[in-house]
């Protein structure tokens, strides 16, 4: 704008401070990447994973009354929504409504596909769900051959988040 109207200085100010701010961006940048790695480090030793959690891909089912169901996955990539690899997934041979057949068919068709395109697993997968749920992960893995941590995270009867399950049989309450 400034230098349509031969403003030069300001035009230059202003680039300049846009400058700035790109290089102070690129300084920070690293040293949220490297706090991230640790947190999730320190996430990841304390729940017992067998790596760092740096990609994590989470599951949910839902259903109308019985009918329509879907699930949906988001992935999460340091830390950062990849919404490019958000998927969602039409139900088709298990029965609406049923929670753990619902996931076996999302996870394995999930999973078969990144194995068979060679993508990227992720560290961790985290479940919608109680030890049920988690079991499901765990038993299509097994059948895959792959092993990736997995957690369940239940909620309360306020609909929170409230209980993590882990694979070694321990329970994390959140909201202590």
């Amino acid at each position: 704008y400034h230098a349509k109207q031969l403003e030069f200085e300001k035009s230059a100010d202003i680039q300049n401070r846009i400058n700035s701010l790109n290089l102070l961006i690129k300084k920070i940048e690293p040293l949220r990447l490297n706090r991230t790695k640790n947190e999730l480090k320190e996430i990841g030793q304390f729940l017992g994973f067998k790596s760092t959690p740096l990609i994590i891909e989470s599951f949910d089912n839902s259903h109308t009354s019985g009918s329509d169901g879907v699930a949906c996955s988001i992935r999460i990539v340091m830390g950062r929504p990849e919404k490019s690899s958000y998927r969602k997934f039409i139900i088709k041979t298990a029965k609406v409504g049923d929670d753990y057949s619902s996931f076996e068919e999302v996870l394995e068709r999930r999973f078969s596909r990144i194995l068979r395109e060679k993508t990227q697993l992720p560290d961790l997968v985290i479940m919608d769900g109680g030890k049920a749920q988690l079991s499901c992960a765990q038993n299509i893995f097994n059948k895959l051959g792959i092993t990736i941590d997995v957690i369940g995270i239940s909620k309360d009867e306020r609909h929170r988040a409230r209980w993590v399950h882990t694979t070694n049989g321990e329970t994390f309450d959140l909201l202590k």
